[in-house]
């Protein structure tokens, strides 16, 4: 049965419709950008309290599913530059701020024209490391797995490079971050001036600092830098009852040894358990990437197992 209404009536008809589709569109709203909305609520402005610009660094890598960087299933997310020198860096390009360009010499094959841009490289030998993430993109990236965080106890974790050399950037991501419901990690060489220490410590849930060489002679031959502030920050940290996980790199013929076993004497006598320690072990995998980087490499060999 036909049913004939007026103009008017169809106008109105017409324009329900349209609203019902547009309800529907946003119902359909797809996942990301639904995450990317969320997110929006958690983002600070990156202003210092003095109301200068905060120092913002460019992002290396996320690892996603990762389970070496603190408890649980967790997303690490990876900062360019440290004021550290490690002899021993696993990630070289991680220490100039600044962008850089890798080839890898193994995987190219010498094309008449290069591309000179990784996405298009026929046999992915270029590499750009450094590239800008806004802290609304990071919470964004990071909510994409929440349900594995809130599954395992897990979450997400700041890495290097050296976050706290970004450190006014750095609490303010991770006040994103809580704003989110995320449970945070730092892990840091604790290298960093006190001010650093008081920014992150109401946001962080743990910290996984280094403690690379209790010598200080070892620990600036080998890191550039004394162990002095490093070991003032672990003492603020144990003063302000932080949960921690110590990390203690054991590097043959460079901090094995005596070093090892002083390292643990100093961190129980401040405080800090033998269940909160963790040695671990040397690998120079790294290689590679001091190559196309075209940086000297400086990483000991590691002695072969017979």
């Amino acid at each position: 049965m036909a049913v004939c209404i007026g103009k008017g009536k169809a106008t109105a008809a017409k324009a329900a419709a349209d609203k019902m589709c547009e309800a529907s569109r946003r119902m359909a709203m797809p996942r990301r950008d639904f995450i990317a909305a969320s997110a929006a609520f958690a983002v600070s402005p990156l202003m210092s309290a003095a109301g200068r610009a905060v120092k913002t660094p460019l992002m290396l890598d996320t690892k996603r599913m990762a389970i070496w960087d603190g408890p649980g299933i967790r997303t690490t997310f990876f900062v360019k530059g440290c004021p550290l020198k490690c002899i021993w860096c696993h990630n070289p390009e991680s220490i100039e701020p600044e962008a850089q360009w890798a080839r890898f010499r193994h995987l190219c094959k010498r094309c008449a024209k290069c591309t000179m841009d990784e996405a298009t490289c026929p046999t992915r030998a270029l590499k750009r490391y450094g590239k800008p993430m806004t802290i609304g993109e990071i919470v964004s990236k990071a909510l994409e797995d929440k349900a594995f965080y809130d599954e395992s106890g897990g979450g997400v974790t700041l890495s290097g490079g050296e976050p706290l050399f970004f450190w006014e950037w750095a609490a303010e991501l991770f006040k994103a971050f809580k704003a989110a419901g995320l449970h945070t990690c730092l892990d840091t060489s604790l290298y960093a001036p006190p001010a650093a220490i008081d920014a992150l410590l109401p946001v962080t849930d743990m910290w996984l600092p280094d403690y690379k060489a209790d010598d200080d002679a070892l620990h600036v031959r080998y890191t550039g830098v004394s162990n002095a502030v490093v070991r003032k920050n672990l003492e603020r940290l144990v003063a302000a009852k932080a949960k921690m996980e110590v990390r203690c790199l054991v590097v043959p013929g460079c901090t094995d040894g005596e070093d090892v076993a002083a390292r643990h004497r100093y961190l129980n006598s401040i405080g800090v358990g033998e269940r909160s320690i963790v040695d671990l072990e040397y690998f120079d995998y790294a290689r590679s990437k001091y190559l196309a980087l075209g940086m000297k490499d400086t990483m000991p060999l590691k002695p072969s197992v017979p």
